[in-house]
């Protein structure tokens, strides 16, 4: 039984440990974490990055900023952005119980405009 609990706690170690700042396109299945993205009529995109619980605030804007680069394929953008945070719903499974319960967890929303590539030449010369 010891050896069991033992196993179970080392598995949930490991768990919570690869689960910080991961870098994903979309939400997918319960978990928000990760982008959200949509293009507005304007032709600029907004943009918002929800982490886990476990993520720092640091690690979340360079994430954001590396899929507003990407959206802009490399191009210089304007950005104009605000950190938040979401709440997040938790579910525990220890059989043969079942907990629900909410989280805080940082997150970063903003707009972007790509800018053309004569804007990013007109800024070197």
């Amino acid at each position: 039984m010891v050896k069991n609990l033992l196993i179970i706690g080392a598995i949930a170690i490991v768990t919570i440990s690869l689960t910080g700042c991961t870098y994903k396109a979309s939400k997918a299945g319960l978990s928000k974490i990760g982008y959200e993205e949509k293009l507005l009529d304007d032709g600029t995109y907004k943009l918002t990055y929800y982490g886990s619980g476990f993520s720092k605030h640091d690690d979340i804007v360079k994430l954001w900023h590396k899929r507003a680069k990407e959206l802009c394929s490399g191009q210089k953008y304007e950005s104009d952005t605000k950190n938040e945070h979401w709440i997040s719903n938790s579910y525990t499974v220890l059989p043969p119980f079942f907990f629900k319960s909410k989280a805080a967890a940082p997150s970063i929303e903003g707009k972007l405009r790509c800018k053309s590539k004569e804007e990013n030449v007109q800024n070197v010369q």
